[in-house]
């Protein structure tokens, strides 16, 4: 949905961005005429616009999802990437715009933008007793204009802010559903008719399901930035303060000081990615257990993705095996390898007990020679086109609860770990078809 968002703020934002001049009855003439140029551009681009009335200072129109094929290259060539499915899901969505020219010191252009109709899906399909409800009051958030986005674009065309409206509504059915938005604010720069970098914060956000679940986020900051010129050269970053999933009596999972940070470029159309996480601590509860882990970090590296296999996958149909086969030959051509340098928790609590944690990393390369049709009939014939290398060292505490489990008896006498450094080392190796456990054949 971050996506998807970003994608309807390029809409707004790449159709506003103009224009000096001296005088600003100058600058609000060309702004208007930009503005009339756009939109009649988005109609041959899966949208169409509805209900335009224009006056001196303002204007309002209806911006209308048709054509979600269309909608969705319209957003990729702009920089914004989004899975055509996202889209099809939205069409017939119906997007108030209201428009202000020179609203103050800052803007050049302002939009309020706001859901008018929902989605074909919601309103056309054979509905529930309580589907209609839901959607009857959906109509009436609408009416309201709750769901708004305030969008502001400066004078020089360089840079823009806005923010969602605070939200408190509930939804009533079988299950009372509570919704609650605080403080979300958004900016960012654009260069060449994109959106180059997007800051974004939220202070509290909330979803509760009465007896059943509820979602809270606090503290989240975002920041994304282009790196080159495809939607795959990115970076982002992540930082939430608290993420708490209460499950009320089945279980209940709070995460303090989530940091994840991932990086995406693109040379010779292949694709390079990378992921890092950390969480402060994670505390889970699931009846009467209770499990704290501390200081837990996740750093992972994926390269060699063919980037045009990799959209071919988005536009054709899972049931058809001889296509399906034809692209995921072509997305491991150049033979994919992923790396993941460190995982690991340092502390962990359980049981009443607190012992240090584990360590792994972990190299896995797929051979560009991997036969994907011979390998259905045979997924044996994997084996002999990975590489792949494991290394996991456990506390000696962490290693005694494990092996109370009957499930890892077995394997334990089978491969005795090694120590080192006063922990239990395991080193897995898997190269051209022959396994071994610490050096120890295992096929």
């Amino acid at each position: 949905m971050k996506k998807l968002g970003l994608a309807l703020l390029s809409i707004i934002i790449i159709g506003s961005l103009y224009y000096f001049s001296a005088g600003s009855e100058q600058l609000k003439v060309e702004m208007k005429a930009q503005v009339s140029k756009e939109l009649t551009a988005l109609q041959t681009q899966g949208f169409s616009v509805q209900d335009r009335e224009i006056s001196e200072e303002k204007e309002h129109f209806i911006l209308s999802f048709d054509d979600p094929e269309k909608i969705s290259k319209f957003f990729t060539q702009k920089g914004a990437k989004v899975d055509a499915k996202e889209i099809e899901a939205l069409k017939g969505l119906q997007v108030g715009v209201d428009v202000s020219y020179l609203a103050d010191t800052y803007s050049a252009v302002s939009f309020d933008m706001y859901p008018v109709t929902l989605p074909t899906v919601l309103t056309s399909t054979t509905l529930s007793d309580e589907d209609k409800k839901i959607v009857a009051q959906l109509k009436k958030i609408m009416e309201r204009k709750a769901l708004l986005v305030h969008l502001s674009i400066n004078k020089l065309g360089t840079g823009f802010k806005g923010h969602v409206k605070d939200m408190n509504e509930v939804l009533q059915a079988d299950d009372k559903v509570q919704f609650t938005v605080t403080g979300l604010t958004f900016s960012g720069d654009i260069k060449e008719d994109k959106i180059v970098k997007m800051q974004q914060e939220l202070k509290h956000f909330n979803m509760d399901v009465a007896n059943e679940l509820s979602m809270t986020l606090s503290g989240l900051t975002s920041e994304y930035s282009m790196t080159g010129k495809s939607a795959y050269d990115y970076k982002t970053n992540y930082t939430i303060a608290k993420v708490i999933l209460d499950g009320k009596s089945e279980f209940n999972i709070l995460i303090e000081d989530l940091d994840v940070k991932s990086e995406s470029s693109v040379k010779d159309d292949l694709a390079t990615g990378s992921l890092q996480t950390k969480a402060k601590k994670i505390d889970i509860t699931e009846g009467q257990k209770h499990t704290i882990l501390e200081t837990l970090l996740f750093d992972m590296k994926a390269s060699n993705f063919d980037i045009k296999a990799f959209e071919q996958l988005e536009k054709i149909d899972v049931n058809d095996d001889k296509a399906m086969n034809a692209v995921f030959k072509q997305l491991i051509s150049q033979g994919i390898e992923l790396d993941i340098s460190n995982f690991s928790i340092a502390k962990i609590t359980t049981e009443g007990q607190t012992m240090d944690g584990f360590a792994m990393n972990t190299t896995f390369k797929i051979d560009k020679s991997l036969d994907i049709t011979a390998l259905q009939q045979n997924p044996m014939l994997a084996i002999n086109a990975i590489n792949a290398n494991l290394d996991i060292a456990l506390s000696q505490g962490l290693f005694a609860m494990v092996a109370q489990h009957p499930q890892a008896v077995m394997a334990m006498m089978l491969f005795q770990p090694k120590d080192v450094n006063n922990q239990k080392v395991y080193k897995i190796e898997l190269q051209n078809g022959s396994l071994k456990v610490n050096d120890i054949p295992a096929m």
